[in-house]
């Protein structure tokens, strides 16, 4: 897969489908860590950029302000991620998530998860907080 350049909301594809059930393919790249990440109602997550890695949220309940920016300009843009839904972040792009309700995702990511490997890649910056949050949900979350 050549990955997109910016965040995008990514298609799962259903793979197959009968009598049994169905398999729907959320993520179809090789990665090095999968998690489950819960997020309670009102928190605020991210507020950080990766150096190289990239990572996949698929929504199992709940919802996601996704809010997302280059590094290189101020122009904020956002999706909503509800449930079923998956969203693509790519290396070097700014992004924080606001949690209106309490959410349950999966994350697969492209790095290992150990403590090390993700403080080595992550930048943190300042973004998204409890001061500016219900302003910037106002002016994008439309």
């Amino acid at each position: 897969m050549n990955f997109p350049r910016e965040s995008k909301l990514i298609k799962n594809e259903l793979r197959d489908t009968d009598l049994r059930g169905e398999i729907l393919s959320i993520v179809d790249q090789e990665v090095s860590n999968v998690s489950l990440i819960t997020c309670n109602a009102g928190t605020i997550r991210s507020n950080h950029y990766h150096k190289k890695d990239f990572h996949f949220m698929y929504v199992l309940e709940g919802k996601i302000d996704y809010f997302y920016k280059s590094i290189h300009d101020e122009n904020i843009k956002y999706f909503s991620v509800l449930p079923g839904q998956n969203v693509f972040t790519p290396s070097k792009e700014i992004h924080a998530t606001f949690f209106p309700v309490r959410t349950k995702l999966i994350v697969s990511s492209g790095f290992p998860r150990d403590q090390a490997t993700y403080e080595a890649d992550t930048v943190r910056v300042k973004f998204l907080d409890n001061t500016n949050i219900q302003n910037i949900l106002l002016k994008y979350a439309k």
